[in-house]
């Protein structure tokens, strides 16, 4: 059937007329019978059930009352024959694609096919709980757009589909094990411009490529993750000289595993491109010249392959080009200059690409980039002045490459950052006062470097900052007063340096604060009493100092610490405080296997060895049912070990008393409730 010619509208114009319908105010308002065909629709539809997603909310299709069905919400109707032209089931409600399970499950009534004159039905989200798509969908010939996508289908799609002349879009993306043994049902197709079929199990379709190549109108091809043939993609009997699909503005062919084949020479003949997705498809080979060719593109991601050689400079030629993703790939050659070229460029991924040579300065001309990561490559030399010129940036990661020298100061300028990573390299000189102007920094790792110098104070600034890592640098000096500022920090890394001076007792404001780790340096002094205050703790390393004094009291308040390491210090006094606050925290006294599968409450690992601490061993340490290392050698412990001390440690495995003045007192048929692992 021809789609909207003159003489079938009037047809339907004149059978409308003498249908059964409602009139409002002299308008025609809805067709009975397909009123009727509606709620039939509705009874077998998850809203019609209990709305277990949000109790307050109204039934989706609760509108679904009366005689007006045109007004019934998610169906249209045309105005002047009433006929129901919409149907918008899709779930309106948050959606989680890997727990369908959230939604009751539907069954699709076969009085839709009631609904002759339907021009658009969207299913989409709706679980029908692994059933088949109903073969009388093929008989809705009107259809001009149809989304099944996420709808919990399964089995083979139905060949009915082939009556649906008229489609202008098809979304079958994404349902629950949908195949298709071939795809000779899209030729009739001749109107379709979108066709998204990602998600369907294509292994069995041969020839894929000559179906889709019959789809002269086609606008945008999605056919992700659908296990295509490698040899459909090699179909040139029709594509050398008769590609009909030229006018082609989107194809995604990602997740499909392509394995030993290049690039092929047909892609660049669509010139009309403005997205191309060819990720993960298992490509090899170099990227040819003529990728310059497709001077549309907005959207070019080829990562996840095993393209080598140079990336050439034609990639250059792209100056439409919006998003660039090269990442995971086996590269050797530079960051090409050309790519000063692409000044509208806002994303740009070469992690993992094995890419090396200098960092061009040519780098700052795109000066729209907001993304950029060059991470895990080989990439040296210092980097440009001109990385202050790309002051939209807002992720940067350099880390893990072979960057050598000071940071600019021009690094100052990019104060739109949230993210920096430029740890792993070798970049030598003091941090930068200037990293103060990024205050909106919520990431930053520097970590394993020759930075030398104090932390600055300007880092006082950055009060949005979530994640900091320093360590393994050669910095010097003490924590500043500063860093109290950084109340939503969560991670502080700063072990392996040369940080001296007392902790801040500011650091008691950051009360986020889940992993702080400063082993390994020069601090001096005892533990300020505000550290009591970090009731957000799960891990602290501080061993390899030269801390000194008493615990504070207050670090018994630290109910969340798992993993705690105070060894080869001068720490002195009792420990009774901090073990008996401990053993009275709920995450302590209380085994992981009680709690939850899936939970890692409570202190699994004590280390005070090698310290100055003197007076008994408590009792209460018994209570930490969730250590599994407990070591306190190498200090002035006295007393008696009792069978109390050890009563609940069923997870230890590994414990050491050893050069303290300790007597184990224990009756002779005592069965210790753990086992050490010996070594």
């Amino acid at each position: 059937m021809a789609c909207l010619l003159p003489f079938v509208l009037f047809a339907i114009l004149v059978v409308s007329a003498f249908s059964p319908a409602y009139y409002v105010h002299g308008i025609i308002s809805c067709i009975e019978t397909e009123r009727i065909a509606l709620l039939s629709i509705k009874a077998g539809m998850w809203s019609n059930h209990h709305h277990h997603h949000n109790n307050n909310s109204k039934s989706f299709l609760s509108s679904w009352t009366g005689h007006d069905c045109c007004n019934w919400r998610g169906a249209s109707c045309n105005h002047e024959t009433g006929h129901i032209i919409k149907l918008d089931l899709q779930y309106p409600y948050n959606y989680d694609p890997f727990n369908s399970d959230q939604i009751l499950a539907s069954k699709l009534n076969s009085s839709l096919i009631q609904l002759h004159h339907l021009r658009h039905l969207d299913l989409s989200m709706i679980n029908f709980s692994d059933s088949p798509i109903p073969d009388f969908i093929g008989s809705l010939a009107n259809l001009e757009y149809l989304n099944l996508s996420n709808a919990e289908f399964s089995g083979i799609l139905p060949h009915t589909f082939g009556n649906l002349s008229c489609l202008r879009y098809l979304d079958l993306s994404f349902n629950d094990f949908l195949q298709a043994n071939d795809l000779h049902w899209l030729s009739g197709m001749t109107f379709l411009h979108y066709l998204d079929l990602s998600g369907v199990d294509l292994s069995n379709v041969h020839g894929w490529l000559h179906s889709i190549n019959m789809l002269s109108s086609l606008l945008v091809l999605k056919l992700s993750y659908a296990g295509l043939q490698t040899g459909g993609i090699h179909d040139t009997t029709l594509l050398h000289h008769h590609l009909n699909f030229t006018s082609l503005l989107v194809l995604d062919l990602s997740w499909n595993y392509f394995f030993n084949i290049t690039l092929l020479q047909w892609l660049f003949n669509l010139n009309s491109l403005v997205h191309l997705d060819l990720s993960n498809c298992a490509l090899h080979g170099k990227l040819p010249v003529t990728i310059g060719n497709l001077s549309s593109l907005r959207v070019l991601s080829l990562s996840k392959n095993q393209f080598d050689g140079m990336t050439p400079e034609s990639l250059g030629n792209l100056g439409s080009l919006e998003k660039l993703d090269l990442s995971l790939n086996e590269f050797n050659g530079s960051i090409p200059e050309s790519l000063s070229n692409l000044t509208n460029l806002v994303y740009f991924d070469l992690f993992y690409s094995q890419v090396q040579g200098l960092m061009p300065a040519s780098i700052g001309d795109p000066r729209n980039l907001q993304y950029l990561d060059l991470s895990w490559n080989m990439i040296s030399g210092p980097i440009p002045e001109s990385f202050g010129n790309l002051t939209l940036l807002q992720h940067l990661d350099l880390s893990l490459n072979m960057f050598t020298g000071a940071i600019p100061e021009s690094f100052g300028n990019l104060t739109l950052l949230q993210h920096l990573g430029l740890s792993v390299n070798m970049f030598t000189g003091a941090i930068p006062e200037s990293f103060g102007n990024l205050t909106l920094l919520q990431h930053l790792e520097l970590s394993s470097n020759m930075f030398i110098g104090v932390i600055p104070e300007s880092f006082g600034y950055l009060t949005l900052l979530q994640y900091l890592d320093l360590s393994q640098n050669m910095i010097s000096g003490a924590i500043p007063e500063s860093f109290g500022n950084l109340t939503l920090l969560q991670h502080f890394g700063g072990d392996g340096n040369n940080i001296s001076g007392k902790l801040p007792e500011t650091i008691g404001n950051l009360v986020h604060l889940q992993f702080l780790t400063l082993f390994q340096n020069m601090i001096v002094g005892e533990l300020p009493g505000s550290i009591g205050k970090l009731t957000s703790l799960t891990v602290l390393y501080l061993s390899m100092n030269n801390i000194s004094g008493i615990l504070p009291k207050s670090m018994g308040n630290l109910c969340k610490l798992q993993r705690l390491d105070l060894s080869s210090n001068l720490i002195k006094g009792e420990i009774d405080d901090i073990v008996n606050g401990l053993s009275n925290c709920p995450e302590n006294y209380i085994r992981n296997s009680f709690v939850s599968e899936d939970t890692d409450h409570g202190m699994s690992y004590l280390n005070l060895a090698n310290n100055r601490f003197n007076g008994r061993v408590p009792e209460s340490i018994g209570r930490l049912a969730n250590l599994g290392t407990l070591l306190l050698q190498e200090n002035s412990f006295v007393g008696t070990l009792a069978e109390h001390h050890f009563a609940n440690l069923t997870d230890l495995q590994w414990m050491d008393f050893s050069y303290n003045l300790l007597q184990l007192n224990v009756t002779n048929d005592w069965v210790p409730p753990f086992m050490l692992i010996l070594s």
